[in-house]
């Protein structure tokens, strides 16, 4: 097709378009790139800890984005203790109920074990063994998600060398209890894991913040030349501005493992602060309390290396809020082999962050962005759009190698109402005079956006945090891929929700979600939202966004959706035209790019202040391989005035 406008359909799509991206990957024809996907094995470093103490309340929400029905495997952790052979190995095992594709699962209260401090989530068909062949060899006929969740709740819990053994299975198709891997995966999921702990200023307050479990190649890859895995958290504190750091890293390897953290200060382009952590058991997290190492009044970044792959969340702490956000491998580039270059890429040169809440409102927007180059700075600038995708300022700056700088849209108190805007943030090339051209180094970038009771900022009512999102998991900028036809990989077009909620009254959730038109070419993207209930597709809605506009979904306001609703939602774009021409007006592509950030609210509605912090935001999860859907398509939507109708589910 041209691309006069394009009609995309994900429902019958297999693993295939996975497993040959995969392969060009080990090629060497495309840099593989850290993105948080969905995952079959999805990496939850903190739960119901905050730092050393058991006194949070956490709610697991995974959302199967694949194509089979399956179930989840949730095996945790208590605190970190000794290398293996005397590690204590897991705490115990939970399982989810059967999930349909687009619908979610819920583990909260009784299902999330007292004293866990983190989790892996494993993924397992719902096929039975006579559907996979392998009945005769066994002997009898059973489930395999059912079979693998008795054999894990009785093999791995207390034994760390059982469940070292279940891992590399896992890991590597390998059979496990007689069951081949390999067959027994089920579908990619979505994972946010919502956390309520106490506040630190106000007795009875409580404070929220959600992340995005961590799959796939969010946990790294190993430097082909120094050695180990690394990683960055481009923002962290030490009793600065009432706010403190604490950072989680939770071993995802097969092996004991050291840990080096370099802290940096913002603008300081010198010497870093070294410290260690000497052992960490697989699947343990090691709390890091960031004043343990540099003294108060700090505020920059860290950089982490360890010789096994690790999952890392940051929680900032202070003045009655609380924000977390996941921290990204380390990225490299060398050329080790004469005829392919291996590459590894965790940040881009462009990154979106698709919600921002207006300084007229007292929210005061901070972009922390990261250098991931370690010899080069980076020019560095960053537009805050509003909600029609016009600019409202940009900001220019530098940021040292591997340092960190703040980029501030300040309170302006206050204008009522409720507005949003987005944010870019871009890494451009440089010169001056006497020196070659530098070109610009990929970045990663955090978005803190902190509700303050008036312009003085006196008192913190509510605080947010997310990663910023890198091109390939929304947009590949300006005019996308021009390797490949849309959708793909810097060319998104759906998008997995986890958390769909209007529960003020039983659970106290209400979400409320951003989603943005990234794109910059004119034109406009027609999508539909997919809703879906623990059991499956229950009804759509059609919307449309021009290019960079911001569509924001209060679900307190949707009388379409009941009250007392807990569910999840799809974003998939159904028609889209921003045609991109080549320099001589002929057709290359037409693309598309969508994201989102969906925001929890806690015991309350936007615009109603309670003690506390009670919101809480991750990005949406894009589905890069085509994978999600299922087979039916008795149901096909149609939105207004889009030519031929549309697909089920996905335009």
């Amino acid at each position: 097709m041209r691309g006069r406008g394009k009609r995309i359909g994900w429902i019958v799509w297999g693993i295939g378009a996975a497993a040959g991206l995969a392969a060009g990957l080990l090629a060497g024809t495309r840099a593989a790139h850290a993105d948080p996907s969905p995952g079959r094995q999805v990496h939850l470093p903190i739960l119901n800890h905050l730092g050393q103490d058991d006194v949070c309340r956490t709610w697991i929400e995974a959302q199967n984005l694949g194509h089979q029905l399956s179930k989840i495997v949730i095996v945790t952790w208590g605190p970190p203790g000794f290398c293996p052979p005397q590690a204590a190995g897991p705490l115990k095992v939970e399982c989810s109920g059967l999930l349909i594709p687009g619908s979610s699962w819920n583990f909260l209260g009784g299902q999330i074990p007292t004293g866990a401090k983190s989790g892996i989530a494993f993924s397992f068909t719902a096929a039975q063994f006579s559907d996979l062949g392998l009945a005769g060899g066994l002997g009898f006929d059973d489930i395999v998600a059912d079979f693998m969740c008795e054999q894990l709740f009785f093999n791995v819990v207390g034994d760390a060398d059982d469940y070292r053994r279940f891992k590399k299975a896992y890991n590597e198709g390998y059979s496990y209890s007689g069951i081949p891997m390999v067959l027994a995966y089920g579908s990619p999921f979505g994972i946010e894991v919502l956390r309520h702990c106490p506040g630190d200023v106000t007795p009875g307050a409580e404070v929220s913040a959600s992340y995005s479990g961590l799959s796939g190649t969010m946990l790294g890859a190993p430097d082909p030349v120094f050695g180990g895995f690394g990683y960055y958290a481009p923002l962290v504190y030490s009793d600065k501005g009432g706010f403190n750091s604490i950072i989680y890293i939770q071993n995802g390897g097969l092996e004991c493992s050291s840990l080096e953290l370099w802290f940096k200060a913002q603008d300081d382009c010198l010497r870093a602060r070294v410290c260690d952590v000497l052992t960490l058991a697989p699947g343990e997290t090691f709390q890091f309390d960031v004043s343990d190492c540099v003294g108060p009044d700090f505020q920059g970044s860290a950089w982490i290396r360890a010789s096994e792959p690790m999952g890392m969340v940051v929680d900032i702490v202070g003045r009655d809020v609380l924000m977390s956000y996941v921290g990204d491998p380390a990225d490299f580039s060398y050329v080790y082999d004469d005829r392919i270059g291996i590459a590894f890429k965790s940040g881009s040169q462009v990154a979106y962050g698709p919600l921002i809440y207006s300084e007229y409102q007292g929210w005061d927007s901070g972009i922390q962005v990261q250098n991931l180059s370690p010899v080069t700075s980076a020019k560095v600038k960053v537009y805050f759009l509003d909600r029609g995708g016009d600019i409202i300022t940009t900001l220019v700056d530098w940021v040292c190698p591997r340092g960190s700088q703040t980029f501030f849209l300040p309170v302006i108190h206050s204008l009522p109402g409720h507005w949003v805007g987005s944010v870019r943030v871009e890494s451009q090339d440089f010169w001056q005079p006497g020196t070659n051209p530098i070109g610009a180094p990929d970045i990663q970038a955090v978005a803190t956006l902190l509700k303050y009771n008036d312009a003085a900022r006196s008192e913190t009512v509510e605080a947010v945090a997310y990663n910023l999102i890198p091109e390939v998991q929304a947009y590949k900028w300006q005019v996308g891929p021009l390797c490949c036809p849309c959708p793909g990989p810097g060319c998104v077009g759906v998008l997995g929700i986890p958390s769909f909620i209007k529960d003020r009254d039983r659970s106290g959730i209400t979400t409320e979600v951003g989603i943005q038109n990234v794109v910059a070419k004119p034109g406009f993207t027609d999508f539909a939202l997919y809703i879906y209930d623990q059991n499956g597709l229950l009804d759509f809605v059609c919307e449309k966004l021009h290019a960079q506009q911001v569509e924001y979904i209060n679900l307190a306001n949707w009388g379409f959706i009941n009250p007392g609703f807990r569910g999840s939602a799809v974003v998939s774009a159904t028609f889209w035209e921003h045609d991109v021409f080549n320099g001589q007006g002929g057709f290359v592509n037409n693309v598309v790019g969508l994201a989102a950030v969906t925001i929890e609210r806690s015991g309350t509605i936007l615009g109603e202040e309670i003690p506390g912090d009670e919101a809480a935001g991750s990005p949406a999860f894009p589905i890069l391989d085509g994978g999600f859907g299922h087979a039916s398509r008795l149901l096909v939507p149609r939105c207004p005035g889009q030519p031929g109708g549309g697909r089920f589910p996905g335009g």
